[in-house]
């Protein structure tokens, strides 16, 4: 008897699905990218390591247009799409959600789990896609018609006031206009914001849910994001986070350093960050948390 032929078809599959994406994580720390950083923003000297925050904004805006065609198939084989759908889950109320990107978080809002989805990037290319990507979306279509249905709604309250007050005004009397029903037609409001998430311009304890997948790696001060995304919530609300970090196993520790430079010059993305000792530094308590791909995926939930 063969060792192969002491497993199942289903054990065979799964096994070999699970060797592919541990493969494919690891190719994408392993090998080194297929863009070398621009020579001008690496001195010799050592000095300016990495590029600055405008520098980074450009790369974004480079990124963009390809960026769900490049990391669709990465994403899909590693299982983070199905990370993104399970945290979402918990997204409810008034939803403030950072680095927004191209939009990859956009399918997995549930219909009616929120009041508000604010999307925001710093990168007008990120959001010029963003919009594209929810117009096109089940989440966009419905909201363009209920924004269209409360038009119609609004339209057919003032033709009725015109013809009661018409019609009260030949018998000689007078009436109020009809108040607008009760009935709630917008689901779920959308909004975009361009923003810089190290300054969220909006009030204290304005959002029940905060969200970020893979942002914090792309700012200057990840504390100070974090501390912004703390101030925003409102008491009981949940900071939902999916985030890149630095490895629990120290091979891969060190790989992710000596192939740091790399990854920040193509993606702007600082990857081997402490993701847990960040959430604690800004003062939020982690209420939820699991780790994936050698412990370089986080999935935290925190208030």
């Amino acid at each position: 008897m063969s060792f192969l032929s002491r497993f199942s078809r289903t054990q065979l599959i799964i096994g070999g699905l699970l060797t592919y994406a541990t493969g494919v994580s690891a190719a994408l720390t392993f090998l080194p990218s297929s863009t070398k950083p621009d020579a001008s923003s690496t001195p010799s000297d050592g000095t300016d390591r990495f590029p600055t925050e405008t520098t980074r904004q450009t790369t974004f805006d480079t990124l963009a247009p390809g960026y769900d065609k490049e990391v669709g198939m990465h994403e899909y084989i590693l299982g983070i799409q199905r990370r993104r759908k399970r945290l979402l889950k918990q997204a409810q109320g008034r939803v403030l959600e950072i680095a927004s990107g191209t939009g990859r978080n956009v399918d997995y809002y549930t219909k009616g789990c929120c009041d508000e989805i604010v999307f925001s990037d710093f990168s007008e290319g990120m959001m010029e896609v963003l919009k594209k990507k929810v117009a096109e979306s089940d989440l966009g279509k419905r909201y363009d018609y209920q924004i269209r249905r409360k038009q119609q709604l609004e339209l057919e309250r003032i033709a009725h006031s015109k013809q009661s007050q018409l019609q009260h005004g030949q018998q000689g009397e007078r009436t109020q206009d009809p108040e607008p029903t009760g009935e709630k037609v917008i689901e779920t409001e959308i909004r975009f914001k361009t923003m810089n998430a190290a300054a969220i311009p909006y009030p204290d304890q304005s959002f029940d849910t905060v969200v970020d997948t893979f942002g914090l790696c792309s700012f200057e001060n990840p504390v100070q994001v974090l501390t912004e995304m703390k101030r925003v919530l409102r008491p009981g609300g949940k900071l939902l986070l999916l985030e890149h970090g630095n490895s629990n196993w120290q091979f891969m520790k060190d790989l992710q350093a000596k192939q740091l430079d790399r990854h920040v010059h193509k993606y702007g993305c600082y990857w081997n960050r402490e993701i847990e000792e960040l959430v604690q530094e800004a003062g939020l308590r982690v209420v939820e948390q699991e780790r994936s791909q050698l412990g370089t995926v986080y999935f935290l939930v925190a208030e």
